[in-house]
């Protein structure tokens, strides 16, 4: 029987919990313990589709009372958290799971201290006010126009895209930010004005990624729940229907959503490393 490592999570006793569970379920799984942060799981090639939905599942309610059943069943109880496997904040691993995701956090922030100390220079180098110039149909996600506005965005960037790195690599996650914010950017532009800014476009994009993927590949691992699903869509019409207390780059958000979605259909058969 061959044996493939399928997956590693950065809780040790969540491992476990999952093997174990696994193993209840009739399934060769098993949970190597590198260190307390890392532990690496192992599976037999023959059931590895089964196993990969499982694990999709457990990423999600890692909490869920069947886990701890199985791990009394085996008697073997283990403890865990019941929030999501991914990501935990841990500056040293989060470096080298996900250095894609801090880097655009960190150069937005860079971006936002600039506009601080000169926004007439900052908006003209990073708005779209001259599409000769290739570089500004993209550099409008940069833009953040009020601390809140900032926050809000990167928030939503570090949860959807260090999940979406750490599932699927850097360069995936770097071809989807640049051709979700040329597209995002093109809409806003086009539809309205190049008087825009910030990454929601592409938050947007991540956004729509994870509904689709979650229904076509849940062995990506990267479902969202309906709640966010929920806000989410409700924040994009509202932002149409202008009843809230803050201008918004409506379209940018309807295109990057959009295209994180059709991403999504063209990734549904790609496996989650």
């Amino acid at each position: 029987m061959t044996v493939h490592k399928f997956a590693e999570l950065n809780s040790a006793p969540a491992a476990q919990l999952f093997a174990g569970y696994c193993v209840a379920q009739g399934l060769d799984v098993s949970a190597v313990v590198v260190r307390s942060d890392l532990a690496e799981l192992y599976a037999a090639a023959e059931q590895l589709g089964r196993i990969e939905q499982e694990f999709a599942q457990f990423l999600q309610q890692p909490g869920h009372p069947r886990y701890q059943a199985a791990a009394w069943q085996l008697s073997q109880p283990v403890a865990v958290n019941s929030g999501p496997a991914f990501p935990q904040f841990n500056p040293r691993l989060l470096w080298r799971q996900a250095p894609l995701t801090l880097l655009l956090l960190l150069l937005c922030l860079l971006v936002y201290g600039w506009q601080q100390l000169d926004w007439r220079s900052s908006s003209g180098w990073l708005q779209l006010i001259d599409p000769t110039e290739l570089w500004r149909w993209f550099t409008p996600m940069l833009l953040h126009f009020s601390l809140t506005h900032l926050v809000f965005n990167l928030a939503w960037w570090f949860y959807l895209g260090s999940r979406f790195e750490q599932r699927l690599g850097a360069a995936l996650l770097l071809n989807l930010t640049l051709s979700v914010a040329l597209i995002s950017n093109a809409a806003q532009y086009f539809m309205v004005s190049p008087h825009f800014g910030g990454l929601s476009g592409v938050v947007y994009g991540l956004f729509g990624y994870f509904w689709i993927a979650g229904r076509l590949n849940p062995a990506q691992g990267l479902q969202i729940s309906p709640g966010l699903i929920g806000f989410m869509l409700l924040w994009l019409v509202l932002g149409f229907f202008d009843v809230l207390w803050v201008s918004m780059a409506n379209w940018a958000h309807l295109g990057g959503l959009v295209a994180g979605m059709a991403w999504a259909w063209l990734l549904r058969n790609r496996p989650a490393r």
